[in-house]
């Protein structure tokens, strides 16, 4: 069974699946929860993610199946899907096998190309960093957020705080919460399968997009998305970064239910 935690449980109206990025933990989603509180709200772990392997498929065909088992076993037959980086392709994906059980889909900043179609991105092994003092991870996150000028002092601190759990201590050192190869093997999938839908018919599709870091094939991109999905939406966040649901909560939640109240 699949990593999860739910959120807003008590409340009766539409329900939430969330994706967080690659390397992210589910817990990336819970100010989003918070501010969503009139839905119920379902952030799940990536396969191999936050300390937690169940078994060593780690494709995202699999992972798929078992979100669709995992709304069956909690009685959810139909939801609204939203997917951070990685799990913008992951959403659609589902979208494809089970797309009666879907209300809308809302990507960040990922799922609008298909990574195979831009020759320049190179996909490397990934490895992951091991730390030996805690000052030394609390000074690297610490330089990472405050490089993020843009982002305001509460958010920061929100952010840092979620930065230093994505590590834990493990025989005597500081190590990533993810499985090498769970994150290999997703990086990979989505470079050499195409994940994106090409919509004929009107569906619900929101894409926000972060204005900090933007590449400069993205205007490319995006109109290349809009030719494909003729009803989709399109919004770029002001002062905004790639940990959208964390550092830019309050302007996610806004178009979100802005996108749910036209569908009601």
């Amino acid at each position: 069974m699949l990593q999860y935690v739910e959120y807003n449980q008590e409340n009766t109206r539409e329900t939430i699946i969330a994706i967080p990025a690659l390397g992210e933990r589910k817990e990336i989603f819970e100010a989003l929860a918070e501010s969503l509180k009139e839905f119920r709200f379902l952030a799940i772990d990536l396969p191999g993610h936050n300390n937690y392997t169940f078994h060593e498929d780690f494709s995202i065909e699999k992972y798929v199946v078992d979100i669709n088992n995992l709304l069956d076993k909690l009685s959810v037959s139909k939801a609204h899907f939203i997917g951070n980086s990685i799990g913008a392709w992951i959403i659609q994906s589902y979208y494809k096998k089970y797309p009666e059980t879907v209300h809308s889909l809302t990507l960040m900043d990922g799922g609008y190309y298909f990574i195979g179609d831009y020759k320049e991105i190179e996909i490397g092994e990934i490895e992951l960093p091991i730390i030996e003092k805690l000052e030394d991870l609390q000074k690297a996150i610490k330089q990472q957020v405050d490089s993020m000028d843009k982002l305001p002092s509460s958010s920061k601190e929100l952010f840092e705080n979620y930065l230093l759990k994505n590590f834990i201590r493990k025989d005597g050192v500081y190590v990533h919460h993810s499985n090498v190869n769970a994150l290999n093997t997703l990086s990979k999938a989505v470079v050499e399968t195409n994940y994106c839908i090409q919509q004929t018919k009107e569906f619900p599709v929101l894409l926000l997009l972060a204005d900090q870091g933007k590449d400069n094939s993205e205007e490319e991109k995006i109109n290349s998305f809009l030719i494909s999905n003729n009803y989709a939406t399109v919004e770029r966040i002001p002062n905004s970064y790639h940990f959208l649901p964390i550092t830019n909560t309050n302007d996610v939640s806004k178009h979100f239910e802005k996108l749910a109240f036209l569908l009601n």
